[in-house]
């Protein structure tokens, strides 16, 4: 037995020796064995060696440094800067992986290594720089060359692509240099460059079905529709079945505008009962995506739905989706019914409320608006678009306290939403709570100075109190260069004029207002009040009296036309 250990113990010995050594010949390590010190650092280097195969980091780390106490080399600084990596005290580890690459500059590993703890410690750069050391070290080390093409992706995807384009000119055709660059090319949407990338793996693996899958998802990307159409054919012979190959099929036609044959290949799918609820809607919301370049896709999406909607009768997701469609046929009723069914199903989920409350508001019943929303707070817990929606159409309904409340509430949900502020600040105006609009304003001006909007609704707000015109006139002229036939803007530029006593400049913009439709009885009274400065009279009283039939209720401008004044 002692015979074995000792024979064992000089094999081991021998081999830390020549590690230890470097690039020193075998002879002068063997010189160098009667060295005390020597002796005392391989011992320590070989207990180090021995309780990091145990996982035992720390203590191997304070072998490894009474060993560098005896002895300075590369291989013993390397052996601390892995240890102290694993333990993730990276700065220590830098130093010593510096020193082994200082001392023994031309070991690959130990430019590995230090690569790797860059790497890990977020320094992109330095780990590149030794990574290009490394591969100057041994330009054939493949897996080197790899690793730079890796790491360059994090910061350069064009200095990646030609590092993985020398890997593949260095050693010949490689899968993942191939994989890589088709990604990196996807991302930089270069769909032909991708391909070629793609083709390449392709030629290493010919049977592989999910690389000619996206060589054709490609084509498809850059419109060479007929070319993906061919390759999804052929895959579909072999794979009939295969889901993601129907909608990458149904993609193609739906392009190709050919609805029915799309539609088709969603029948196929559903014929299938492991298809799921969440692969069918998946499915349909592609069809979905189509309606905006072409209408005509909607019957086929609501026949899609309907049908999800008869496989799943207790999802919620296709009522939501049915109660979309309906509503962008404009059938309101339908679409309510739908969305009424979601919050039904799912009262914890915003949309249904939210999708319900949008359609009262766009068709102005606002007090329906105000009713389901209210009925959504009991369920919905802060919810942005609860507050916000709530909040206008309490404006709509002149009912500012309630406005304020809702409008705060959903700025304190999204204090960045140009909107919410925007709408705030119009409803403190009616308040006459003027600081506080103006500071709206302000605030949401500065997170979007060019919202045309918030450009003419404070510029109206300052004009009609008559303070900071210039100012008014200014944000007012660019929300009119912006929207050039919008009549309420046109309206506020002349009212602007009107405030600094430019009563010709002031008729030509409301008057363009006028011209192009407006029926707002704001604008025709100001028309009324420019003219009566103009002293034309008659043309006033004509258009206060257009004013008061737009809005029969208005006393003052009743008023105002038995003065036959301002």
């Amino acid at each position: 037995m002692n015979r074995s250990r000792n024979i064992f113990s000089g094999i081991l010995l021998s081999t830390l020796l020549v590690l230890l050594a470097g690039c020193s010949s075998a002879k002068k390590a063997a010189e160098q064995v009667d060295n005390p010190n020597r002796d005392i650092a391989l011992q320590h280097f070989l207990q180090g060696s021995v309780l990091d195969q145990k996982g035992e980091y720390a203590q191997a780390i304070l072998e490894y440094q009474d060993a560098l106490r005896f002895m300075q080399d590369a291989a013993i600084c390397h052996a601390i800067a892995k240890d102290y990596a694993v333990v993730g005290k990276l700065d220590i580890a830098l130093q010593m992986g510096k020193d082994a690459v200082r001392l023994n500059p031309d070991n690959r590993t130990y430019h590995q290594t230090l690569a790797e703890i860059y790497l890990n410690a977020a320094d992109v750069a330095n780990s590149i720089k030794e990574y290009e050391e490394l591969v100057r070290v041994d330009p054939q080390y493949r897996e080197g060359w790899q690793s730079l093409a890796h790491v360059h992706q994090l910061v350069s995807p064009e200095k990646a692509l030609e590092t993985y384009q020398q890997v593949i000119d260095r050693f010949g055709p490689d899968e993942d240099a191939y994989f890589q660059m088709a990604h990196i090319y996807t991302a930089l949407k270069k769909p032909d460059k991708a391909i070629v990338a793609l083709r390449g793996m392709l030629d290493l693996d010919p049977e592989n079905f999910e690389i000619k899958k996206a060589i054709g998802d490609m084509y498809l990307q850059q419109d060479s529709v007929n070319t993906a159409l061919a390759i999804y054919k052929e895959l579909t012979e072999l794979h009939p079945e295969h889901f993601e190959l129907r909608g990458a099929l149904a993609h193609a036609y739906l392009a190709m505008h050919d609805y029915e044959k799309a539609a088709e290949q969603f029948d196929i799918v559903l014929k299938k009962d492991s298809v799921s609820a969440d692969d069918q809607i998946r499915f349909g919301q592609m069809f979905l995506s189509f309606i905006e370049q072409d209408s005509t896709v909607l019957p086929y999406a609501l026949k899609m739905f309907e049908k999800i909607q008869t496989a799943y009768p207790s999802d919620w997701r296709s009522y939501w989706f049915l109660g979309a469609l309906y509503n962008l046929k404009r059938e309101d009723s339908t679409a309510l019914a739908y969305f009424g069914k979601v919050t039904e199903m799912a009262k914890w989920n915003p949309d249904g409320w939210v999708s319900m409350a949008s359609i009262y508001y766009d068709r102005n019943r606002f007090d329906e608006a105000v009713r389901v929303l209210t009925e959504a707070k009991r369920f919905v817990q802060d919810e942005f678009r609860v507050y916000f929606l709530l909040g206008i159409s309490y404006q709509r309904l002149h009912q500012a306290i309630d406005a304020a409340s809702a409008l705060e509430k959903a700025i304190q949900l999204n204090e960045k939403s140009i909107d919410a502020l925007s709408a705030l600040g119009l409803v403190y105006d009616e308040m006459k709570r003027h600081e506080d609009s103006d500071s709206m304003y302000e605030r949401a001006l500065r997170l979007d100075p060019k919202n045309h909007l918030l450009l003419n609704n404070f510029g109206y707000s300052l004009a009609e109190r008559g303070i900071q015109l210039n100012r008014a006139l200014t944000m007012s002229k660019q929300a009119v260069a912006l929207q050039p036939t919008n009549q309420s803007y046109l309206d506020t530029y002349g009212w602007i004029y009107y405030q600094m006593g430019d009563y010709k400049e002031a008729e030509m913009y409301v008057h363009r207002a006028i011209e192009l439709g407006s029926q707002s009885t704001v604008i025709h009274e100001h028309m009324g009040d420019i003219y009566f400065k103009l002293s034309e009279k008659e043309n006033a009283v004509k258009f206060w009296q257009k004013a008061s039939e737009l809005d029969p209720a208005n006393q003052a401008l009743k008023e105002k036309i038995q003065r036959g004044s301002l």
